[in-house]
């Protein structure tokens, strides 16, 4: 490859001679003519048109583009280079200049110019390409799905890089109008429909899915059609996950249940997102689990100031060292059952809004762990309203769908928070309380597909809990994107349940969990029915009989209708706080009966 020092010397040749040839050129290709009747002309143009070409060499660094990788970015930038040289060197010649100079030399020379910059770069780029070719020989041969701007750049990622070990050969494409064009001349094959006949036509090795914008049954769709072929399945990340990502060959995996569960992706207004946290300084509390760190994540690239809190210590560490190149990051190892801790933190910090999502999650666990659930959940909600300073416009709390007609201690607990809300909502005019529900969410820690996956591992059975159990999920990604969306409508008091789609059997999700893994659920691997353990339902519910919903200016989003009263505040906090104090003091507590009779005593269960 040519060094920096002879591509800047080619770049300056190419507006040096600009001049001569074009005088050239315009005198019917007679050298003693131009040498002897525009002898001045031929002087100060080569001087000024090599003085301003230097000037802009150096302002744009044409000299360090890399002449094989030269793309439609690189030709454009050399265009507008001999474009702005050429209009300087012709108002410069015209005011000062007195000597006769062709006009028609003016529109010879930018053409001169340009051609002597970009021959070069196409041969070098040429036998680049044909080199590549050669040794490409031996890699696989690769179909991307999507001929779009997604595939392009996988393409180009692909083409770009020989140690991948990839080869295209082809693309397919849904849109008819693509079909038999052709993307960097790699032609668009087909249909997504005719997937499989090209894969054995072509003797595909490996298919690339560069669609994240597409929807869950164009997913379903293609996964169908390539599961059968047993080879190499590449996916891009849907457009949730890729939030704050450069599109890259290192992001592409291999198909995950997320895929085939995800909603169809919504247009999602990041820079709306951005505008309204940038310059914020925002508290997440739980910052280190599922939720919590996505939602740090997302904030991260809005341009805010984050306050994270857990008390994890390893992972507080490991997200503050994820983040800290991103934005101003406070890692803070605290927990949110100490009062005095949030409320020192809050006036330090002085945040001013709160994601709280801190809780304890797992419903079997919290069924032998009540007091746990109550102190963390139901005390650790009570302090962070308690703590808030004046200066926190607004407090969003992430809640569940166990909330609704609780019959577990953490939905229980999960309902005393969003009951503690809604009242402090009555009489805390300067902050916003906003609450997010939803249901389960896939990619968390120690949901059903971790469990499923060490089982696997294991060549233990699958574990179903019921077949007849159905569930709602939500990617971890789409789940915050929408709470993010949710804390922009909040008005005070209100609660937002995200629309989680389709319930789904959990024996079906097995089944399809199987058949990812390249087995058949009851052939390959087996499954237990467990049965339904303490405080499970087999069906859950995003609001109660009595609780009405209505649609919100987010076509994903509902807003719950609650025509009942809230329960006075300092009744709520003079239950919690004495509960708190009986439980801490190690005095025989029968928490989840307690915190029962005090639902039902104020109608709220």
């Amino acid at each position: 490859m040519f060094s920096t020092r002879i591509k800047f010397i080619i770049d300056f040749l190419a507006f040096f001679l600009a001049t001569i040839i074009g005088l050239w050129l315009r005198l019917d290709l007679n050298i003693y003519t131009v040498i002897n009747r525009y002898q001045e002309t031929l002087f100060w143009g080569t001087l000024v048109n090599s003085i301003l070409g230097l000037f802009f060499i150096f302002y744009y660094q044409t000299y360090r583009q890399i002449w094989r990788y030269t793309s439609f970015r690189e030709i454009i930038q050399l265009i507008k280079v001999v474009l702005l040289e050429t209009a300087f060197f012709i108002a410069g010649m015209l005011l000062f200049f007195r000597g006769n100079f062709p006009r028609s030399v003016f529109l010879l020379m930018p053409i001169i110019s340009f051609g002597i910059m970009l021959i070069p770069r196409f041969i070098i780029g040429y036998y680049s390409e044909r080199s590549l070719s050669i040794l490409k020989k031996d890699t696989k041969k690769a179909l991307i799905v999507g001929a779009g701007d997604a595939g392009e750049k996988i393409y180009r990622e692909i083409n770009r890089h020989i140690e991948l070990g990839y080869r295209v050969v082809g693309f397919v494409d849904d849109d008819a109008r693509k079909i038999n064009s052709h993307l960097h001349g790699i032609r668009v094959l087909g249909k997504i429909d005719k997937l499989p006949e090209i894969v054995k036509k072509k003797n595909i090795e490996t298919v690339v899915v560069a669609i994240p914008s597409a929807g869950r049954k164009i997913i379903q769709k293609v996964y169908g059609l390539v599961s059968p072929l047993a080879i190499e399945t590449l996916v891009m990340p849907g457009i949730y996950e890729l939030i704050g990502k450069k599109i890259s060959f290192d992001i592409l995996r291999p198909f995950k249940m997320e895929d085939l569960l995800s909603r169809d992706p919504v247009f999602f207004d990041m820079q709306k997102v951005a505008a309204n946290f940038s310059g914020k300084r925002i508290l997440i509390t739980g910052a280190c689990g599922s939720i919590g760190s996505e939602i740090s994540r997302q904030l991260a690239i809005s341009g805010v100031e984050l306050i994270l809190l857990d008390n994890n210590e390893t992972g507080i560490f490991d997200l503050n060292n994820e983040l800290s190149n991103l934005t101003q990051v406070h890692p803070l190892v605290a927990d949110i059952r100490y009062l005095g801790r949030l409320r020192n933190i809050v006036e330090t910090y002085q945040p001013n809004l709160i994601f709280h999502a801190a809780a304890y999650k797992h419903v079997p666990l919290m069924e032998d762990n009540h007091e746990e659930a109550f102190l963390t959940n139901i005390v650790g909600t009570l302090n962070c309203i308690e703590a808030m300073g004046e200066k926190v416009e607004k407090f969003v709390a992430i809640s569940t769908d166990k909330a609704v007609e609780p019959e577990n201690m953490m939905g229980l607990s999960k309902k005393m928070a969003e009951i503690l809300i809604s009242s402090v909502a009555k009489s805390k005019l300067d902050s916003k309380m906003v609450v997010v529900r939803f249901g389960n969410v896939l990619g968390s820690r120690g949901n059903v597909l971790e469990v499923w996956k060490s089982q696997l591992q294991k060549s233990l059975p699958l574990t179903v809990t019921d077949p007849a159990m159905k569930r709602y999920f939500m990617t971890t990604q789409e789940a915050v994107t929408l709470v993010l969306e949710a804390s922009l409508l909040g008005d005070n008091g209100g609660t937002y349940v995200l629309k989680m789609g389709e319930l789904v059997p959990i024996l079906d999700m097995a089944k399809e969990f199987c058949k990812i893994q390249g087995y058949d659920l009851g052939k390959d691997v087996q499954y237990e029915v467990t049965g339904i353990r303490s405080g499970e339902k087999i069906i859950e519910k995003l609001w109660e009989d009595d609780e009405k919903v209505s649609d919100t200016a987010h076509q994903k989003i509902l807003k719950i209708v609650n025509n009942t009263d809230s329960l006075p505040w300092d009744d709520l906090v003079q239950f919690v706080r004495d509960l708190e104090m009986r439980i801490l003091e190690g005095n025989p507590v029968q928490v989840k009966n307690e915190v029962i009779n005090f639902l039902k005593r104020n109608s709220e269960i």
